[in-house]
């Protein structure tokens, strides 16, 4: 009955198909087989939950193309991800990167393998579409952006919330962005990750990287309209010095008199999946985004109320960048100064800290002459 009940209120938010794509992820399903007749050149590396669920979906139901290869460390997800779409059977990630056919590389492995996979396809011309985050240490971030920039490489983040229906529209809605201060708080209910999840291993950045990263790269965006602040000052609390990345508050003050907060809490597991409730505040603009569902505008005596459904977080046109570069395309500097600055507090959980400044000018510097 609870996973009917959960069938059910999943169909209301997210619709039949997008659904449907959810449970043959969860249960692998194998005798059914997806129908395509679109041409085949997109390889994927990591058939997870997300790579069948939601990659997978948007790229067989919205994408000109589809896919001819896939990949996964675990070979039941590999093989019924391969079955769902017709695939013939991959034996070895690099045959997917030396695949002249395959001309886009969707990388949706573990978050430490991003970085890594991102390079390998890039040197072997591939146009890359990276899942979130792009690198987990500081390392792999300067590797991966000495690439991008040796390859002139044709390069997408999924980082999916600027793509999002509400965002677009709150953007819109203000139309002109004079030089005042953004006011903005998240509050996110995430999903309750157990002690053995592969989150947890140290090597993949916490959830931070895992997570958080979401939030920062969005502020990162929003801050952009106006112009980047280049001083930030970070406050930390921590609800429990055991589990540092979990129930969690960020705030940051800039040298623009903006203030973000994000707050992280995982008590239990939402039936309805992550839920994020965002308020904003600019100039004479108001505004709240409950889950990427609904948001409320309000302008002095003008009041605007939107409805998205399905429920609209962005990976639609998130997802599809690669095929719409002239209408969706993400500014790259943008993620890479919401690396920098998700980099930064990552260290700053894993070393228990609860203030530090960080300085755009003076964390590039560090980066470009090896100093992080």
């Amino acid at each position: 009955m609870y996973q009917l009940k959960k069938l059910l209120r999943f169909i209301t938010i997210y619709g039949i198909s997008r659904t449907l794509f959810k449970v043959f992820g969860r249960l692998r399903v194998s005798g059914f087989r997806f129908p395509s007749f679109k041409k085949r050149n997109i390889g994927l590396v990591g058939c997870g939950q997300f790579g069948f669920a939601t990659i997978g979906y948007f790229i067989s139901k919205k994408s000109p193309y589809n896919f001819l290869k896939a990949f996964d460390i675990d070979k039941k997800n590999q093989s019924s991800f391969e079955k769902f779409h017709n695939l013939v059977r991959t034996e070895s990630v690099d045959e997917i990167f030396e695949d002249e056919k395959i001309e886009t590389m969707y990388i949706a492995s573990n978050h430490y393998t991003h970085t890594q996979y991102a390079i390998k396809a890039i040197e072997n011309n591939k146009t890359v579409y990276i899942e979130k985050p792009i690198s987990v240490n500081y390392e792999q971030f300067k590797s991966l952006l000495e690439t991008i920039k040796k390859y002139d490489a044709n390069i997408f983040a999924g980082y999916n919330r600027p793509f999002s229906g509400a965002v677009l529209d709150l953007k819109k809605s203000i139309g002109s962005f004079e030089h005042k201060p953004f006011s903005i708080n998240y509050f996110i209910s995430g999903h309750l990750i157990e002690k053995d999840h592969w989150y947890r291993n140290s090597q993949e950045g916490t959830r931070i990287c895992g997570n958080v990263g979401h939030w920062l790269d969005l502020t990162i965006h929003i801050l952009s309209w106006r112009r980047l602040p280049n001083i930030l000052d970070i406050a930390i609390s921590y609800s429990n010095l055991e589990e540092i990345d979990d129930n969690i508050s960020i705030t940051i003050t800039t040298e623009f008199n903006d203030i973000i907060s994000i707050m992280l809490t995982s008590r239990c597991e939402p039936f309805e999946g992550i839920n994020e409730t965002i308020n904003f505040q600019y100039d004479n603009t108001i505004a709240k985004i409950d889950d990427f569902r609904r948001m409320t505008i309000w302008q002095d005596e003008k009041l605007i109320n939107k409805k998205y459904w399905p429920k609209d977080v962005g990976h639609h046109k998130a997802i599809l960048q690669p095929f719409n570069v002239d209408k969706y395309k993400r500014d790259w500097s943008e993620v890479e100064n919401s690396t920098l600055l998700m980099l930064f507090i990552t260290d700053m959980v894993l070393n228990k800290e609860t203030s530090k400044e960080f300085k755009f000018d003076k964390e590039w510097e560090k980066l470009n002459n090896g100093k992080l």
